[in-house]
């Protein structure tokens, strides 16, 4: 199970998700999980990436490949 936080209604919830991948030409392997949040409908990303992208710096210290969202070593505009 995985944390997503919905920016719609501000709720934090626990389900599975669904785990997109893609190659990016510039940041090589990405990945995004994301899930349907079950009080508005909303499309929601993982609680850590949520924090991660407003200046904290996720769970473990980093965004890594098993987490949330990341593309390779750094990861840019094209990250969910």
């Amino acid at each position: 199970m995985n944390v997503f936080y919905c920016d719609a209604c501000r709720t934090k919830f626990e389900t599975e998700g669904t785990r997109t991948e893609w190659i990016d030409r510039t940041y090589g392997p990405c990945a995004r999980w994301t899930a349907v949040c079950p009080t508005c409908g909303a499309e929601c990303g993982l609680a850590e990436t949520v924090h991660a992208q407003s200046g904290g710096s996720g769970i473990g210290g980093s965004m890594d490949w098993g987490g949330g969202s990341g593309c390779g070593p750094s990861c840019g505009p094209s990250c969910g």
